[in-house]
């Protein structure tokens, strides 16, 4: 997959796909008609790859037969000649078994709309088949360059540094935010301005939003405001914004109100199970947003 492809996975995740994509419909097919079907399913089964052995087979005589891309390794003419006769004697036999099934079930009277989507099956695949042959013959393809898991160097050109002029902080009023603040006025330039974030999530926030008046609220209030006066002496262009309820989304919310081009948030280190249990907010949230975030390991 990483080849022709090009998909780069996890071999565990790939090995993982692939398997239960081969697994899951076996089993729903056995839940559905039981233990007993399973040797009916099995042979089905080998009916269904061997009529899907010739769109294997042809692209495969195709590719082993360029020179372009198998170089020395390309098969001789006389195999060529013995892949192709062997290809289509496989073809053959598909095809008459497929219209000895189907001419018994076009001697049975009734069964219209099922009979319309059998011929159009063979229909569709017949022409797939013509295609999948002839194709590569008549088209003069463009060859696509070697594979590369990565662009070729073209060198560094000039930079153009970027300059962030609303900076977002997202602040959760503990021991942290001072580094945090720190972060965020380190990208920035002179007449950069700061917009300050914490979301409420006491109970009472979460059910009247920012009509919200309980202590927590109230508390978070004040640090805000504090905030922004120790910040205004230092001659810091900032503001605060409070957010309610849901955490990730208002982050969203206040960002895109600010227009802000920058986001400055923390990442607490927890994985997994704590993942689950406090939320991973920094992945929900540069999800929704299209600027710069920088992640301040906590």
């Amino acid at each position: 997959m990483e080849g022709y492809l090009r998909l780069r996975i996890n071999p565990l995740i790939r090995r993982l796909i692939t398997r239960l994509l081969a697994i899951i419909p076996a089993i729903i097919v056995i839940l559905i008609y039981g233990d007993e079907e399973v040797d009916s399913l099995l042979i089905f089964s080998q009916v269904i790859l061997s009529l899907q052995l010739g769109f294997a087979v042809i692209p495969l005589i195709h590719f082993v037969s360029d020179k372009k891309t198998m170089g020395s390794f390309a098969i001789k003419p006389i195999v060529q000649i013995a892949a192709w006769l062997i290809a289509a004697i496989l073809i053959y036999l598909n095809v008459t078994m497929v219209m000895n099934e189907v001419s018994q079930f076009f001697a049975k009277p009734g069964n219209l709309s099922w009979k319309i989507l059998i011929v159009s099956g063979i229909v569709f695949f017949a022409l797939l088949l013509l295609y999948t042959i002839l194709f590569p013959i008549l088209s003069k393809r463009k060859k696509a360059a070697s594979i590369h898991m990565h662009p070729e160097i073209a060198g560094l050109k000039d930079f153009q540094l970027p300059v962030y002029q609303r900076i977002a902080v997202a602040l959760d009023f503990s021991d942290n935010d001072q580094r945090l603040i720190a972060s965020a006025l380190g990208q920035g330039v002179e007449e950069s301005s700061y917009i300050l974030m914490h979301i409420v999530e006491s109970p009472s926030a979460g059910l009247l939003g920012g009509e919200s008046d309980d202590y927590e609220t109230e508390l978070d209030k004040e640090r805000m405001t504090l905030y922004e006066k120790l910040l205004g002496e230092k001659g810091v262009k900032v503001s605060g914004r409070l957010g309610f309820r849901n955490r990730k989304k208002e982050l969203v919310r206040i960002i895109k109100e600010e227009n802000a081009d920058l986001l400055v948030i923390g990442a607490h280190g927890h994985t997994g199970v704590k993942d689950w249990l406090y939320g991973e907010t920094i992945d929900s949230v540069r999800h929704e947003l299209k600027i710069t975030v920088l992640v301040v390991n906590l």
